[in-house]
């Protein structure tokens, strides 16, 4: 078996919206309106026009002008080595802090978080608002021991609020003997 061609970039593939980025070593083309990274074998004209005409039908007829300023401004976001974004993640770790509180309210094993709970997010993510929403919502974790370890927090949490409000209460005094 024929080792497999790698494809380089050329500078006229920003006309279909395309950019690349390095993996590895090897070119891999990204979409600059949807951010999408796809394989080197895709980095030809005919895979990056027919990405450009199904997923971005209203923008096939934009100047090469339009998609340069967006390769622009794909440059100066926070990208990681995937293409994805650096997302600040306060959002995804509320989201799984959520989720196990309501975990432990119910007093369910912590294994319900990555078995059902997830699962049933994430297809009913896909279902209503599509695949990106869904790789948005799959990087909350919910694996057991991450589960566990968030309602141990929570629970120190609490406690520690609750010791500092009767700390500071003065409705509390007791006559002393």
């Amino acid at each position: 078996m024929a080792p497999q061609k790698i494809r380089l970039y050329n500078d006229d593939y920003i006309k279909f919206g395309f950019t690349f980025i390095q993996k590895d070593g090897i070119q891999m083309p990204q979409c600059v309106i949807c951010h999408v990274v796809l394989s080197n074998d895709a980095l030809r004209q005919s895979r990056l026009e027919r990405h450009l005409t199904t997923a971005h039908p209203m923008l096939k007829e934009k100047p090469k002008e339009f998609f340069v300023a967006k390769k622009n401004s794909l440059n100066k976001m926070k990208l990681d080595r995937t293409g994805e974004f650096q997302q600040n993640n306060e959002k995804i770790i509320e989201a799984s802090y959520h989720i196990a509180f309501m975990v432990a309210q119910q007093k369910k094993p912590h294994t319900l978080g990555e078995t059902l709970i997830k699962p049933s997010i994430l297809k009913t993510v896909e279902i209503v608002l599509g695949e990106e929403s869904k790789r948005k919502v799959s990087q909350i974790s919910l694996s057991d021991n991450t589960i566990k370890r968030r309602i141990d927090e929570l629970a120190l949490d609490i406690q520690n609020q609750l010791i500092y409000k009767l700390k500071n209460s003065k409705s509390l005094c007791f006559p002393r003997p």
